[in-house]
């Protein structure tokens, strides 16, 4: 795509131009296909489009670089643009701010957390499980006796998005009926258990157990679709199964969210390629055990 009408489309988006050598560092990546893709969709109509473009051109802002290694962490453009994504570039803003304005600081330093970024001269950052800073993404979901809490992640292997089941057991307390979170199951799927349980929850697999989780690989995910609900189930070696029923309309958060972690990691797919590729996994077995 040439210069020219890139200029066009972000003067139109009313969004900062960039230049010819910014646009080099996207060259051959999927960040860069799915910009010029963008750009097309916004300049045939698709103005919902504008957040897209606008977490590329933030992140490509030249002043960007120097304000993340000041803040310590290590430049990575293509998790500050997936990063970038899911807030509206408002972290992004918050970093090229904090040289300015300390008040931005924290909220920058939270930004570079939640997206998984290194810190310079020590180890690999590992991305927590949940999110430890504000906004993230979760919701519970509450059966007779146990409950579920479902949230956005990042891998600790690759830093890949992903979503986090966690299974709670009923307690009483004073007479009253709660549920012990602080004594939580946790299950983080990987990039390939997300597909398949997508399949699942879109009714093309009847049944899935995940097996080896943990560090001492003593936990399992058990997730079957039962025809009107699916049925979860969590078990641990040494403590007592967590077992929730699903309803349909609890599944359609599951199944967005499933959605959103899998085109964060893959930007270059369309939902109808997803789709495709579950059809394809339903295709090649009914009850799958990973």
């Amino acid at each position: 795509m040439k210069l020219a009408i890139i200029l066009d489309t972000l003067a139109t988006a009313r969004l900062p131009a960039v230049t010819g050598e910014q646009l080099l560092s996207l060259v051959g990546t999927a960040e860069g296909k799915a910009f010029a893709a963008d750009l097309k969709r916004f300049a045939a109509g698709e103005t919902q489009r504008h957040d897209q473009l606008a977490a590329v051109v933030h992140a490509l802002a030249p002043a960007l670089r120097g304000a993340v290694k000041e803040l310590g962490y290590q430049f990575d453009l293509r998790t500050l643009i997936a990063a970038a994504k899911l807030d509206r570039s408002s972290g992004i803003k918050a970093i090229i701010k904090a040289s300015e304005r300390p008040d931005k600081r924290a909220q920058a330093v939270a930004f570079l957390r939640r997206a998984g970024l290194q810190v310079i001269g020590g180890t690999e950052r590992s991305a927590p499980a949940v999110p430890t800073e504000p906004p993230y993404y979760s919701f519970k979901i509450f059966g007779n006796s146990a409950a579920l809490c479902i949230s956005e992640a990042r891998t600790r292997a690759g830093n890949q998005y992903t979503i986090q089941v966690e299974g709670a057991v009923g307690a009483a307390v004073s007479g009253t009926k709660s549920f012990d979170w602080r004594s939580v199951m946790i299950v983080q799927l990987t990039k390939q258990e997300c597909y398949l349980t997508l399949a699942l929850f879109e009714n093309k697999i009847a049944s899935l157990r995940f097996d080896g989780h943990g560090d001492r690989h003593d936990k399992s995910l058990h997730i079957d679709y039962q025809e009107r609900h699916y049925f979860v189930r969590m078990t641990k070696r040494g403590k007592a199964a967590v077992a929730v029923q699903v309803r349909p309309a609890d599944a359609l958060q599951i199944v967005s969210l499933l959605y959103k972690q899998i085109r964060l990691n893959d930007p270059h797919l369309e939902i109808d390629q997803i789709r495709a590729f579950t059809d394809q996994l339903a295709q090649m077995t009914n009850t799958t055990t990973v």
